[in-house]
């Protein structure tokens, strides 16, 4: 590749980011396109845990780099039709409080099933 495409940049063939998402131009936008950055994801997603924090109990989160992805990973499998997942990982590694997130980045109402003897 870099013997045909000699002048053209190297980024232009792996980009920094390779995440889609429903919310890439801000929540409420939805329109399935690329993230152009980190910053920018960043900047959306710290926008949609402060409207979440308006509206319910206080979630502090601390959003890095694998954060926001598994949150757009997480929203992306709500948005599509009948999408569910299986978070699986160790306790207090937040599973819970990304799906929140992404789901309130879709507009989705968060339940909790209590199981009784």
């Amino acid at each position: 590749c870099k013997k045909t495409f000699e002048d053209i940049e190297e980024t232009v063939f792996k980009p920094e980011v390779n995440i889609f998402t429903h919310f890439s131009l801000g929540i409420g936008e939805l329109k399935y396109a690329p993230i152009p950055d980190y910053p920018t994801l960043n900047k959306i997603l710290v926008e949609a845990l402060d409207n979440y924090n308006e509206m319910n109990s206080m979630m502090n989160l601390v959003l890095f780099r694998d954060a926001m992805e598994h949150v757009c990973r997480i929203n992306r499998i709500l948005e599509s039709p009948r999408g569910n997942a299986l978070l699986v990982g160790v306790g207090g590694s937040g599973k819970q409080s990304l799906a929140r997130l992404a789901a309130f980045i879709s507009n989705l109402e968060v339940f909790q099933i209590t199981l009784r003897k």
